[in-house]
This record gives C-alpha cells, structure tokens and sequence, in this order.
C-alpha cells in the first residue's frame, strides 16, 4: 500500500475539496513561474537602459533563464520521484524567490545573470511537480482536464506578463515589480507546503530506479518515442515564436506597430488559453468513453504545421484569427503529458515529465536562435526591405517542412494504437 494510500484523514480521490487543495498551491507556483520567464520582454528597455546592454548582453541574460531551467529538469524530476511533490515544488521555488530578488536589487549585470539563473532553476517543477501530483490523486479520466486548467493557469502567467506588467512597471518601477514577484513565489512556498494533501506514492519497500534505467524505459516506450520529437518541436516553435519573434514578424511583415501590433500579438495567448481548456476536456472525454486521445492530439498537431503557412507566405490576412488558431491548435501539445504518463511505471513518472520537459525547453532554446539565424542571415546578405521579410518566409517555411516531417514519423504510431483496440 502506498503512502498516499494509507491516509484515511484526507478527502476522497476526484473529489471538489481535493480538487481545490491540490490545484490551488500549484497554479500559484506556476502561474509564478510562466509570469518571470516573460516579464524580461517588458522590462528589456529598462534593463537596457540602468545597465547599458547590448542585444547580446541582453539575449545571454535571457537565456540564462532557459539554461538552467533545462539543466534542472533530470535531477528534479528524480527528486519528485523519491520525495513529496509539492515540497520538492516548494524547496526549490526557495531558490527562484531568492534570484528574484537578487534581480531586483541588482547593482550590475553579474547579479542581474545570477539571478536569472537562479529563477530558472527554482521554477523548473512548477508544472512536473503538478502534473506528478495529479497523477497520484485524480482519476485517469480528470487528469486530461486538470493538467489542461494548469496550462490555462500558465497562459494567464503569460498574459500578466505583457500589458499588466507593463502598467505596474510603469507605475512602480521594474525594481519594485520583481520585489512583488519574490513575495509571489514566497506565497506560493508556504501554499506548497501547507495546503495539499502528501503528493507521494513511492513505498518505501519499492526498489530505487536509476537515472539512466528511467530514461532508458521511457526511451524504450513506443509511445514516447515517437511523440517526442514532434511534440517538442511543437512547443518550441509555439515558445519561440511567442516569446520573440511574433512581435518583429508583424512589425516587419505586416508592418504593423502600436497598439494594433499588441492587439493581434494577444490573440495568441488568448487562443492557448481557450485551447488549454478545450483539449484537456476533450481529451478527458475521449479517455472516459474509452476512446484513444492521441488520435485527436494527432490532428491538433497537424492543424498546428498548416497554421505556419500564412506566415511562411507573408499573408497578412485576417492576422487576429491566423494568431489565435496558432495559439488554440499549439496548446493542443500539452495534453501529450497527460497522455503518455500512463505508459510509465508510478515511480518514474517524474524523471519521464522531466525528459519530456527537458527536450521542449531544449527545442525553445535552439529554435529561438535558429530563427534569428535564418533572419539575420538574408538582412546581411541582402538589401532592401524585403529582406528581412523573406528570411521570415524562409525560417517559417522550413518550420513548416520539420513539423510536417516529424508528424509523418508520429502518424504510424496512433495508427497502431487504433489497430490494437479494435481488436
């Protein structure tokens, strides 16, 4: 019997009270975390100004965010493994409060670097750990439906981060804003460590699983194995684009600039949050009714590739509704975590979330950069206007061919799912 299994002083499996328990402390910490990974866009040109910053300085500090996320993702996740979800959530978000004030109190670029590295590590289970957390408490059917309210929570993360944090930064300054970011996440610590129920089920009897003998089973699932290259190329052009370089491709392929610019980037977030909830209660249906969720999730996918042609072809036609499927049909992704978690044994589950998580900030990473290779390359190698539009068209065509080639390899593997259950 499992640890959770032997507490009788707790609310029933599924239901309201253990809902709110368990949702409440972990949306706090991750819509934290989403809200300190956008929030330097908004505050660059104050950056940029207190401490002179070049746009390599200033790429490097942002990165550094992604770079220790991404490098934290193993360990953690074999913590959540061992240890109580929501404290391991909780210790290391100790770490995140700390960078996030260091940042606002920074005198130079070294404890401004230090800081960003250090919210990125403490932030890097905020959505494993709640996904690891579900994954012990709630039913197979209202998992879909949860980890999908918890991406609708980080999409709100990423609004709060655009022009709300623009007003506050505005009004109080970026010092001041970051300093209320640190009381945020020390809430959130003390929600963690407080509110839900023990979010372990690892016995003490069960027999450790090394790193390597965890990556290895997850490799070896047919399911993740083939999900996972699509998947995280996925997210990475959905991040990369959202984050970065949606804002440069209408100011220089639409030409749009202002407040029309910032209305037609906010449809993007406002589709991933409608999405988030549409697919997690879709998905939960298909699973309730017995029915296969990854056939579903492998059309959302495709819908997600064709969506990258209007801006491969430079069309500027009807641009809020091309942004806000981008973001509907995107957020289709994050189901994927829900779907495969079934396929692992309990006490890896964390470790195979990390490795999931690792390579979609991997793919983040590399495809912010790719871009702005592609991009920069025909603005130095041509002249002209049309130059910087047409490395867009090519860096987005190009996107479009790997997405679609990535599906073709995933598109077998659904199919044999469907085969094995008519059977």
């Amino acid at each position: 019997m499992s640890t959770v299994d032997s507490v009788t002083s707790l609310p029933h499996r599924g239901s309201r009270a253990l809902l709110i328990r368990l949702f409440i402390p972990f949306a706090v910490a991750y819509f934290a975390s989403v809200l300190l990974r956008n929030v330097n866009a908004v505050a660059a040109p104050e950056l940029v100004r207190d401490f002179s910053l070049n746009p390599a300085d200033l790429g490097l500090l942002t990165s550094l965010y992604f770079i220790a996320f991404t490098l934290a993702q193993l360990p953690l996740g074999s913590l959540l493994d061992r240890f109580d979800s929501a404290r391991v959530n909780g210790g290391a978000l100790i770490a995140a409060a700390v960078g996030t004030a260091l940042f606002a109190v920074a005198q130079n670029t070294m404890m401004l670097g230090v800081g960003r590295a250090l919210i990125g590590l403490g932030v890097s289970v905020c959505l494993m750990s709640s996904l690891r957390a579900f994954s012990i408490w709630l039913p197979s059917a209202q998992q879909p439906m949860a980890n999908g309210f918890m991406f609708a929570i980080g999409t709100l993360g990423a609004i709060a981060a655009t022009v709300p944090a623009q007003w506050a930064i505005a009004a109080f300054g970026w010092r001041a804003v970051f300093m209320g970011c640190a009381g945020l996440v020390m809430f959130a610590v003390a929600a963690l460590f407080t509110v839900p129920p023990p979010c372990r089920s690892h016995t003490p009897s069960t027999a450790p699983v090394s790193m390597r003998s965890a990556l290895g089973h997850v490799w070896r699932t047919r399911q993740a194995r083939h999900a996972f290259p699509a998947v995280s190329f996925a997210v990475g052009v959905l991040w990369a684009v959202q984050s970065l370089w949606a804002g440069p491709w209408l100011s220089s392929v639409a030409g749009l600039s202002g407040d029309t610019l910032a209305n037609t980037l906010i449809c993007m977030p406002i589709g991933m949050l409608i999405g988030n909830l549409f697919h997690g209660w879709m998905t939960g249906r298909l699973r309730a009714a017995g029915k296969d969720g990854f056939i579903y999730n492998r059309w959302m996918l495709l819908a997600f590739a064709v969506i990258l042609l209007p801006m491969a072809l430079k069309s500027t036609v009807a641009l809020p509704l091309v942004f806000f499927a981008f973001g509907f049909f995107g957020a289709a992704t994050n189901n994927y975590f829900a779907l495969l978690t079934p396929y692992y044994p309990k006490e890896i589950v964390g470790r195979a979330n990390a490795a999931l998580n690792m390579a979609l900030f991997g793919a983040i990473f590399f495809l912010q950069w790719g871009i702005g290779i592609v991009v920069n390359f025909y603005r130095t190698s041509a002249t002209g206007a049309a130059a910087t539009t047409d490395g867009f068209a090519v860096a987005f065509a190009a996107l479009f061919v790997i997405q679609l080639a990535l599906i073709a390899w995933l598109w077998p593997m659904h199919d044999d799912v469907l085969r094995e259950k008519r059977r």
